[in-house]
């Protein structure tokens, strides 16, 4: 299939440039017109791509009585010469992960272009991604002068994250009120959250939840201002342990039974500190539409609890929220962190918090959508680090 997607469509087109010829049948000074060294493509790989097709084309200068054939064919002694000129270290793409169906096109005649040549890779999900791949595609004709004959696929691993909201002073509602019946009636619940905290100004500072009920904070009263907090209806749960590092990426993830209280928290897929116990026992209820924010009928909020200075100073993606009890191992799998299917197994809300723009933050879960109360940053961002 083709990862349309997370990979953007590519058309490569030759430029055709002015050129003098002789009005006879065989025009020794005509072209045909191959990219120049700036034509390079690149092919951006998730775990999720398997495959993709580019295309190239030729153009002729000026039109010719008789068609004029072009083959199109990977080079693996390019390779050498792209590494030269970019100064990388790339490897050429192995040949089960490529093919030109069709290598020879013509240029009719009275024509000036073959039109588009599919290049079509495959098998994308078997690459090493720690690894960048090179495919140089070169044209040839029997007719004609070649100048740059070198189209340039370049294969390389895509960030699973390229963009997040910065959530300084801002925060999240639902867009219409009481519409998320998945979010309510949770006994067994997982919430999650890649999150980057420049600092934390303020006493305290929001994560998700509900006020007075059932809330996922940092600080408190007596509390170090960056120590996570569960605030519920019947009590408090935290732990030094669970203490954030700033200007650093943490993938957050807490876990709560409310049948015999048992609350769990990882930082990036590790639990810190011991599993403490809580008395809160009612299902959680996060179905709750967003009140007055001068503190009126309280509801489900990200990024904001009672009072506007509450808010999260930084940024913030891939907030989840499961109706069961996700495992160390389920945390742990590959890529967890920073993608997941939308259609996994008792996941109801799922934020990646990747617009890049407005105030609509899409729920790929269910479609309980976010507004933001106002248009945030959008920061470009590359991750998994490397």
């Amino acid at each position: 299939m083709k990862i349309k997607s997370y990979i953007p469509a590519l058309a490569l087109a030759l430029l055709a440039t002015t050129a003098s010829c002789q009005k006879d049948t065989e025009t020794v000074d005509n072209a045909i017109f191959a990219p120049g060294l700036q034509n390079v493509t690149t092919i951006n790989v998730k775990p999720t791509t398997e495959t993709y097709t580019g295309t190239v084309s030729a153009t002729l200068a000026n039109a010719e009585a008789r068609e004029v054939k072009v083959t199109f064919s990977a080079d693996a002694d390019k390779v050498k010469e792209y590494n030269a000129l970019y100064s990388v270290d790339y490897e050429m793409l192995p040949r089960e992960c490529y093919s030109i169906p069709e290598p020879v096109a013509g240029i009719p005649a009275g024509g000036d272009s073959t039109g588009d040549v599919n290049v079509e890779f495959s098998n994308l999900n078997t690459l090493d991604l720690d690894k960048t791949y090179v495919l140089p595609v070169v044209m040839s004709s029997e007719f004609g002068s070649l100048t740059n004959n070198t189209f340039w696929f370049v294969v390389k691993e895509a960030a699973l994250v390229s963009t997040v909201p910065d959530m300084t002073d801002n925060f999240g509602v639902f867009n219409l009120g009481y519409q998320a019946p998945e979010l309510q009636s949770i006994k067994e619940i997982t919430v999650e959250a890649l999150i980057y905290p420049f600092d934390f100004p303020n006493m305290l500072a929001t994560l998700m939840g509900v006020e007075g009920k059932f809330l996922i904070r940092i600080g408190d009263a007596g509390l170090p201002p960056n120590q996570i907090q569960l605030a519920t209806a019947s009590g408090n749960v935290t732990d030094p342990a669970w203490s954030l590092d700033t200007k650093r990426w943490t993938f957050v993830t807490l876990t709560y039974n409310t049948t015999n209280g048992e609350c769990k928290v990882y930082f990036n897929g590790v639990q810190k500190g011991a599993t403490q116990p809580g008395t809160y026992r009612s299902p959680v209820n996060w179905n709750t539409a967003a009140g007055d924010i001068n503190d009126g009928a309280r509801g489900f909020y990200v990024g904001y609890a009672y009072s506007p200075d509450r808010y999260f100073n930084g940024y913030m993606s891939e907030l989840r929220v499961w109706n069961r009890i996700l495992t160390k191992e389920e945390i742990n799998a590959p890529f967890h962190f920073y993608t997941i299917d939308p259609d996994s197994e008792g996941l109801v809300s799922y934020w990646k918090m990747d617009e890049g723009a407005g105030t609509t933050i899409h729920d790929y879960a269910n479609g309980y959508d976010l507004k933001l109360d106002k248009a945030p940053d959008w920061i470009p961002v590359s991750l998994p680090e490397k």
